[in-house]
């Protein structure tokens, strides 16, 4: 199972304030209608065949191969791929890509060991998560009866953007890129690195090593610079670090505050924290 910045098998999280907030209940109870498992698999599962398709297609001279259940095929295939995975399109070439669609499915469909993603999955996972929320979402409102078919939800639409902020645990692939959401709170970090890159150009300084600069001063993950670099995809990082279920990575989650900046949260659980901090932001962006 893939490690996220929450539990995605974890459904029923109930806040321990939502009892005296109706307006953090009721984002709560939005969250438990979603099936967060659900939503990265099916997402992994369109992006493998859209993917898959293509290269079958490209494999079979650009005709239609034989017992394929598509009708249509993109006469601009570097555009449609960059159009339908404007991240992973930006980073990786499609035979990358569909390695690591390949990999991220073993790993969401194995409850033995927990698997840790690198930059390059996340932002795998980001485009193929978008996709599967724009279809299911479109769905709800034009064909319920299909929609049931993927259910990513008990019947809600899904929120892209704060299911992004819930679950992921960096956006370092939007570094010095412009993000299509705001993403708020995962962001002030990019904005940051970004900072630091810009004034350390400014004086004069070579990109590159000012990149391997942020990296140090602000524990960039491993896959982050050679992503940026455009480096080509190195076993290493392509590869999912395995973690034992008995190191329980969610443990320090269900531990309460106790000191620090986070005066409005002391006593809560970090996961209550993350869930209020979020629902604060969805609050301070909705028009009153």
């Amino acid at each position: 199972m893939l490690i996220f910045a929450k539990d995605i098998s974890e459904r029923d999280h109930k806040h321990s304030r939502e009892a005296e907030n109706p307006a953090l209940r009721e984002y709560m109870e939005y969250q438990r209608k979603l099936f967060p498992y659900t939503v990265i698999r099916a997402g992994l599962d369109l992006a493998y065949k859209e993917l898959d398709d293509i290269l079958n297609y490209i494999d079979n001279d650009s005709q239609k191969p034989e017992g394929s259940m598509r009708e249509d095929y993109p006469s601009d295939i570097p555009d449609w791929y960059r159009q339908q995975f404007p991240w992973s399109g930006s980073f990786m070439a499609m035979e990358d890509m569909h390695s690591l669609l390949v990999m991220l499915i073993k790993a969401m469909d194995s409850f033995r060991t927990y698997e840790k993603a690198s930059t390059y999955h996340w932002t795998v996972l980001y485009d193929s998560t978008r996709n599967i929320v724009k279809v299911y979402n479109e769905l709800l409102s034009a064909d319920p009866a299909h929609a049931r078919d993927i259910q990513l939800s008990q019947g809600v639409e899904v929120n892209f953007e704060d299911f992004i902020n819930n679950y992921w645990p960096h956006l370092e692939f939007m570094i010095l890129s412009k993000p299509d959401f705001a993403h708020t709170r995962l962001m002030e970090r990019v904005q940051q690195v970004e900072d630091f890159v810009k004034e350390r150009m400014a004086e004069g300084e070579a990109p590159l090593a000012v990149l391997e600069q942020a990296g140090k001063q602000y524990g960039l993950d491993p896959a982050t610079l050679p992503l940026l670099r455009r480096d080509p995809i190195s076993p290493d990082l392509a590869a999912l670090a395995t973690i034992s279920l008995k190191e329980s990575p969610f443990e320090s989650l269900y531990q309460a505050i106790s000191k620090g900046d986070d005066l409005p949260y002391l006593g809560l659980s970090h996961l209550d924290a993350e869930y209020e901090k979020n629902f604060n932001l969805i609050r301070s962006q909705t028009p009153a």
